[in-house]
């Protein structure tokens, strides 16, 4: 028996099927790149958000606090320089 030919009549067959191959991963890839894209874009939208909601808790709150002694740690160290 002699496969040869049938496989001859598989060939545009096998053509086609690799044509729709090759198209169905450019899709995927294209599908996969645009959602990188969109995951990129959420993570800095919500990396935003944190860092805004902290800043104004931080800057409303405990900027006053922390300042003072942020100062006095200073004055406590040039006071020292100065008595030398």
């Amino acid at each position: 028996m002699n496969y040869s030919s049938y496989l001859k009549l598989l060939s545009p067959f096998q053509e086609q099927l690799s044509g729709v191959y090759s198209t169905a991963t450019l899709v995927i890839s294209i599908l996969l790149v645009l959602w990188i894209l969109n995951f990129v874009v959420g993570l800095i939208t919500k990396i935003f958000s944190l860092g805004k909601t902290i800043g104004t808790f931080y800057r409303s709150f405990l900027h006053r606090y922390i300042r003072i002694m942020i100062y006095s740690f200073i004055n406590l160290f040039s006071k020292k320089k100065l008595a030398k």
